[in-house]
């Protein structure tokens, strides 16, 4: 009996689309020796560690220059970190000293000395280094392999393609890969900036990681879909799953045949009319994957991640510090800072959240900050500050009601007087926004457009309330579909309200980063839409495969529709049809 399909959420580590089988790694040596070392033995074992610290490097090297031309020169650095860990007088000394001090053989001092480092690094507030602890595990587990003459082959499946799976994706694994039939790598532990994770978008290998089950979930042989864009790992998947994402492979093989004509061509629609296209970022790494000159600005900067990934919250300074940053990166362009937007699904382990029945629909967002001003003053305070650099905008998460727009406007208000009173530089004209993601406020939107000055639509979880439907729930999430008839609806009312009143309104939410809901929101009146930068090139190619008045057509047809079926099947024939002579045709051809 065939196993129902599973859909595993982890973290997008590098983009792409990978199909195959899944061949579990375990990186694990089956037995670590244990022996007490006499005095006259000390000289003995660390021989051995200098003959393993010489043999180690050797392999450093040699990896390093086998991946020389298929990784950018500056990845390929993370090797010179390694041996920099390998050779490194404090490590070599403390390594001896625990021999020395304890008596206990190489490999035992060894482990005790990486898990000392480990628990350093752990304790560490910057997100960065603490992934660099997998470092040290890689050098410990390469030093061990070294001593114990354990071999390290290619890790193959018998010459056909294979998705990688792992508790960790270390470094030097970039050496047993075979990259003539590897598909996708997935593991465990990991984070999008540990050295694994830039080997992976380096080598162009779609991968996921984080995704604690998969080693449980999974076994070899089990065939699996990674989406390196969305975060996700689907196993077992279905025929129809396997189509939609063959399809979605396919098309970007072509998408980055034609990559090069428009990455840096206006976003206009057809016939000229022009789309603002931005990006959505979780912090200021991201801006460093960024060209800016192929984006509008940022459409969302997620504020949470950072103090996500800290111990305690930041200090006022150190968020200037981040956020002057990311004005800079953006060149003078637009940045959307939303306010901290923790609570639900994202808390923070610092910050006691009491335990409520349904977090999703409790004590978050704006809610959150409006009863801890210390929080809102300080955050609200430091983008000021920044905004002195370039563009600022201030986005508010979760708001119901004109009255917290009020309560915020009133705290810029006191900020701005304050800061100008100190002869402190900041942009007095800061805009302020409010996300439409809660549906009571699409009624009270004309109460509440006075109060901003821009609107930005977070349809993740407007879409998920309006359906009442928890997309990470496997008995429902099928029932989540933005094409259904009054989310167009609601969305046509958002932008309507909003383009009355003469204020910007953006989409931030996923479906702006689906190229088949472009035209409709193009038509629904949306001119600002701000997505993962992955996401992107799609989003532009399709915007200039329609004109503005065949994008008015579809929404309105589309709006006129009974049910999600019907709306999905005028998608199909009208938008996926053009898209696939886009893709294929032409240059005559497409324009027809």
């Amino acid at each position: 009996m065939a196993r129902m399909a599973r859909k595993l959420k982890g973290i997008a580590a590098a983009p792409g689309v990978a199909i195959a089988p899944i061949v579990h790694f375990h990186a694990a040596l089956d037995h670590i020796p244990t022996w007490k070392v006499a005095p006259d033995g000390l000289a003995a074992e660390r021989a051995r560690f200098q003959c393993a610290i010489a043999e180690v490097a050797a392999d450093l090297m040699a990896l390093q220059k086998e991946l020389s031309g298929a990784i950018a020169t500056h990845d390929a650095r993370i090797y010179d970190a390694q041996l920099a860990i390998l050779h490194d007088p404090t490590f070599q000394k403390d390594v001896e000293s625990e021999i020395v001090q304890h008596h206990v053989n190489l490999e035992v001092a060894l482990q005790r000395v990486i898990a000392r480092y480990e628990a350093c690094f752990a304790a560490m507030e910057n997100a960065a280094m603490r992934e660099r602890a997998a470092d040290l595990r890689d050098i410990g587990r390469q030093l061990v392999g070294a001593l114990l003459a354990t071999e390290r082959g290619k890790y193959t499946a018998n010459g056909i393609d294979y998705l990688f799976a792992a508790e960790e994706f270390l470094p030097s694994d970039a050496g047993i890969l075979d990259r003539a039939h590897i598909r996708g790598i997935v593991t465990e532990h990991g984070g999008k900036y540990s050295h694994g994770a830039i080997l992976a978008r380096s080598l162009g290998i779609p991968s996921v990681v984080g995704i604690e089950q998969i080693m449980l979930e999974s076994q070899t042989g089990t065939v699996a879909i990674i989406d390196g864009d969305a975060g996700l790992v689907i196993l077992d998947p279905t025929p129809e799953q396997l189509q939609d994402y063959e399809r979605m492979r396919a098309e970007q093989v072509a998408i980055d045949r034609r990559l090069s004509e428009l990455r840096f061509q206006p976003s206009v629609t057809q016939d000229g009319v022009a789309v603002q296209l931005m990006a959505n970022v979780e912090g200021v790494r991201d801006l460093d994957s960024l060209e800016p000159e192929s984006i509008a600005g940022i459409g969302l900067f997620r504020t949470e991640f950072a103090f996500m990934e800290r111990r305690q919250f930041p200090t006022e300074d150190e968020q200037v510090a981040m956020y002057s940053r990311a004005m800079i990166g953006a060149e003078g362009k637009p940045v959307t800072f939303r306010t901290l937007d923790v609570g639900g699904d994202k808390p923070l382990g610092y910050f006691k959240m009491p335990d409520e029945r349904n977090p999703v629909l409790g004590w978050r967002g704006i809610r959150l900050c409006l009863d801890w001003p210390d929080i809102l003053y300080s955050q609200m305070r430091a983008i000021l500050r920044a905004s002195a650099h370039g563009h600022a905008r201030i986005l508010l998460p979760m708001v119901t009601t004109r009255n917290e727009v009020a309560r915020c406007r009133e705290v810029m208000g006191q900020l701005v007087a304050d800061l100008k009173a100190n002869g402190v530089p900041h942009d007095a004209t800061i805009e302020l926004g409010a996300m439409v993601e809660v549906p009571v406020l699409v009624s009270v939107l004309p109460d509440v457009l006075p109060l901003c000055d821009f609107v930005s639509v977070g349809t993740n979880d407007l879409v998920q309330y309006l359906l009442a439907v928890d997309r990470d729930n496997q008995r429902v999430a099928k029932m989540y579909d933005p094409f259904h008839p009054g989310v167009l609806r609601v969305l046509k009312q958002i932008a309507d309200a909003a383009n009355s009143a003469g204020k910007g309104v953006s989409i931030c939410g996923e479906i702006a980063g689906d190229h088949l809901f472009t035209p409709l929101l193009i038509g629904l009146g949306f001119r600002e839409l701000s997505m993962a930068p992955v996401f992107l090139p799609r989003v532009r190619l399709m915007l200039r495969s329609f004109t503005e008045c065949e994008c008015r057509d579809l929404a309105a047809r589309a709006l006129a529709l009974q049910s999600t079926t019907a709306v999905r099947a005028l998608v199909r024939d009208e938008i996926l049809v053009r898209w696939t002579r886009q893709l294929a045709g032409t240059p005559e051809e497409r324009r027809s």
